[in-house]
């Protein structure tokens, strides 16, 4: 859910950017060139952040505006109960651009990247917010342990709350550029995506039916599909066309159908009021045709500027909506018309969202990015000069 790439950008032609001289470089096939930023995805992300935060907001039923959000928005969450499926959508895009990031790159390059990406605004947004949580009773009251382990992105690992709910998506995300490390140390090819995306659903729901914990997690085989429905998109991309990348597309989109019609009863429980599985269907399948669209279809010739700086500020409001979101909601409740205190929350996070990217993602990426590739490389000179020794 990170902000893309600029000098490294995911979403420039992966052709533009520089490949390893190694072995596995020399043997992945060239990429073809493109002639544009694929701006369309930017636009899917911040949809995908919008309806997560809609759902947040006037979806879900909590009483975060004294009564559930049916009661205070009747017509308005017919929409918005379905914003979960967001998520879903991060994860097919995730699929898609992070196995474009680490295409022909170097290990050091790709950790690089993401972490320069991931950690600037993600410290931020949790410092900012056990501050916030501090002084205001309706937060989830974070310890100053807690938020130190939250520091890390890995409190999932640790059984850790998460200082906003909506970060446990984080994780995920993580795990998933962890198997994406291990890839590009073993060598990308497109072979091996093929192979990678068909196996890793089966091993994981084999890992959830024989109860292997261990596996279980690392392969996350809940979401496991939507990342793989991602990566091949970025093949048919990347091959302009391609009849077993589809058909793999399909396979993988069978596994997501799966999932989000047997999720529709727990999402009815959730937002207290009936969620269709037909109609989460429908979105998933116009989800993956959306992501074709703006990348190998009719809308990936899309140049429209602005719709790379709304996606700019996709992760920083993803990170930042839902504990400051509800703070002004709890605010302003009782004394202002409920779509007045709506549009308030959404400028406000909006603002915070703004000042996360420009303030500190902006800010940090590259020198982070940098000083992470150097150390890396330091690292990795080291280790080859004392086998060489």
């Amino acid at each position: 859910m990170s902000s893309t790439e600029t000098a490294t950008d995911p979403n420039q032609p992966v052709a533009s950017r520089s490949t390893s001289t190694t072995a596995t470089a020399t043997a992945t096939a060239a990429v073809p060139a493109r002639a544009t930023r694929l701006r369309g995805l930017d636009g899917l992300r911040f949809v995908a952040a919008f309806a997560v935060l809609g759902y947040h907001f006037t979806g879900i039923g909590l009483d975060t505006w004294g009564v559930i959000p049916a009661v205070k928005f009747p017509t308005l969450q017919h929409l918005t109960r379905y914003g979960f499926i967001g998520v879903e959508l991060f994860f097919m895009i995730s699929g898609f651009v992070i196995l474009m990031t680490a295409y022909g790159r170097k290990l050091e390059d790709f950790v690089a990247s993401r972490a320069s990406r991931l950690f600037p605004a993600y410290w931020a947004a949790v410092i900012i917010t056990v501050i916030l949580q501090q002084f205001w009773h309706g937060g989830r009251g974070t310890g100053l342990m807690d938020g130190l382990v939250n520091l890390t992105m890995m409190q999932g690992a640790f059984d850790v709350s998460p200082v906003q709910g909506a970060f446990w998506t984080l994780w995920v995300e993580l795990k998933f550029y962890l198997l994406m490390g291990v890839f590009v140390l073993v060598g990308i090819t497109r072979r091996r995506v093929l192979a990678f995306a068909l196996i890793w659903p089966v091993m994981g729901q084999l890992a959830d039916a024989t109860d292997t914990n261990l596996l279980n997690s690392l392969l996350f085989p809940t979401y496991a599909p939507f990342f793989a429905v991602g990566m091949l998109l970025f093949l048919i991309y990347r091959d302009r066309g391609d009849i077993v990348a589809w058909l793999g597309v399909g396979l993988n989109l069978i596994w997501c159908l799966q999932y989000v019609t047997d999720y529709a009863e727990r999402a009815s429980e959730l937002v207290k009021r009936p969620v269709s599985p037909t109609v989460l269907a429908v979105i998933v399948l116009l989800m993956v045709v959306a992501i074709w669209a703006v990348s190998s279809g009719p809308l990936a010739a899309l140049d429209w500027r602005w719709l790379t700086v709304v996606g700019g500020l996709t992760y920083p409001l993803y990170l930042i909506h839902v504990q400051f979101g509800f703070f002004i909601i709890d605010l302003t409740h009782e004394h202002l018309p409920a779509y007045l205190v709506l549009a308030m929350a959404i400028a406000v996070v909006l603002v915070l969202a703004v000042l996360l990217h420009y303030g500190v993602e902006e800010r940090l990426h590259r020198p982070m990015r940098k000083a992470v590739r150097n150390a890396l490389n330091k690292t990795s000179q080291a280790a080859t000069g004392g086998r060489n020794g």
